[in-house]
């Protein structure tokens, strides 16, 4: 928390300071079938406090219309230029722009590459500027968050990705992408989603940033040196976590190649996603996501324990290990031993209840003090009875929620090998919440 207020101070000091002097910065925005919500999350980047930039979505064979929805919103027209094809990807079959003001707008058609890294490789071929941004095709990014991550790249010239936090847009009402009421979702799947990403991205991740030791950029919002990105070959179409996958690529090639370099995450860079609102695609969503970093891990396993890798390898990989990949078999062995004890007779029951009820307060603490600290770091206004309903949240989390997700990773963990490359599509809804 004092780091992220410190952030905070330096940011009310840099923008006395503002300057005219601006890296230009391409936004790349994979589409597949996401015709509901594409045109609003263009809009919304159209309101970038930014000097210099493009806006590039890439209609990966949708078939539902997704861009042809766009060209017609924007007028696109047909782009004869040569492409320059530096990572791999699917045949890009045709490119279409428009300029409105000084922004670019880009559709890139191509084959179907059936995930997003082979969207972001096609994005990259036909950029024009020397940053990347990737994102989701359904959030909006916050007006001011290209200007908060690209100034860790002027402070650091060694600095080659650049991590935002990510926000739940359900129930978020946005005025020229940027939230001006900041409600509690009325979904409790999305409210429970939405204090469990304060406690992920305002925690952990500000901690590894201390020693450099983040091991992921997330895929709903990373800012990138491009020739980073091209000196690893682009995102892996192979990885089914494309984000986490990267970023430990981004580290071995650095570390192995023994140049100097920063992989970065700022709080103040906030992009705002649309969380599951149902059990059902929550399921769906964190299957996969726990089988992509079982891939990965397991990929990247030579970073475990390796000095050569400093904290990265001895705190960071360490921790999402035993934290984020074997969690679930870690708590599914506690509960055996529980359960067995107190048929054998042999559990101190008075102990455990007291062990699990203090776990259960530190649970609630912890959620409640990133949940409330957000109001003094960022710009939002407060609503009354929110902290109450958020208290109320946080004890379904432990006592529901968390269980529910130790099941739903248990059954990613055992259906690994068949599911891997398994994709189902996740109900979204049309931003009507903006302006």
């Amino acid at each position: 928390m004092v780091k992220i207020y410190r952030n905070r101070q330096r940011r009310l000091m840099m923008n006395q300071l503002d300057h005219e002097y601006y890296y230009p910065i391409s936004i790349i925005v994979p589409a597949y079938n996401e015709s509901a919500t594409i045109l609003s999350t263009i809009n919304n980047l159209l309101y970038q406090d930014y000097k210099i930039f493009e806006i590039i979505v890439v209609d990966d064979g949708s078939t539902d219309g997704t861009g042809q929805k766009v060209i017609d919103a924007f007028d696109l027209s047909l782009i004869t230029h040569p492409i320059r094809l530096q990572v791999l990807s699917k045949p890009i079959q045709a490119v279409y722009g428009h300029k409105i003001g000084r922004i670019s707008i880009k559709l890139i058609r191509k084959e179907n590459g059936g995930n997003k890294a082979d969207s972001v490789n096609a994005g990259i071929n036909v950029s024009e500027y020397p940053y990347i941004v990737s994102m989701d095709a359904d959030e909006i990014l916050q007006a001011d968050a290209l200007k908060h991550a690209i100034r860790l790249f002027f402070e650091d010239a060694t600095t080659v990705a650049v991590g935002g936090l990510l926000g739940v847009s359900n129930d978020v009402v946005f005025k020229h992408a940027y939230p001006v009421e900041t409600k509690i979702s009325k979904s409790l799947v999305a409210a429970m989603q939405s204090l469990e990403y304060s406690r992920a991205f305002m925690g952990s991740r500000i901690f590894s940033d201390a020693f450099n030791g983040n091991l992921n950029v997330s895929g709903g919002f990373g800012l990138f040196k491009k020739e980073a990105l091209i000196r690893v070959n682009g995102y892996d179409v192979n990885s089914v976590a494309e984000d986490i996958d990267l970023a430990l690529r981004l580290h071995r090639y650095y570390v192995e190649n023994k140049i100097p370099y920063n992989n970065r995450y700022v709080a103040n860079a906030i992009c705002w996603t649309q969380a599951p609102f149902t059990l059902k695609d929550l399921a769906k969503q964190r299957s996969r996501w726990h089988r992509g970093l079982i891939q990965s891990m397991w990929q990247h396993r030579t970073i475990m324990l390796n000095p050569k890798y400093g904290l990265l390898g001895t705190v960071s990989y360490l921790f999402y290990f035993l934290y984020e990949l074997m969690a679930p078999f870690i708590e599914l062995l506690v509960i055996i031993i529980i359960s067995l004890s107190f048929m054998l007779g042999i559990l101190n029951v008075s102990s455990a209840i007291a062990l699990a009820l203090l776990y259960f307060l530190f649970c609630v603490f912890q959620t409640m003090v990133f949940y409330v600290g957000r109001y003094f770091i960022q710009d939002y206004q407060f609503f009354r009875g929110d902290t109450l309903k958020a208290f109320g949240i946080t004890i379904l989390d432990s006592i529901f929620y968390r269980p529910y997700l130790l099941f739903v990773r248990l059954y990613a963990a055992i259906t690994y090998s068949t599911h891997l490359h398994s994709w189902h599509k996740i109900e979204r809804e049309a931003f009507d919440k903006t302006s």
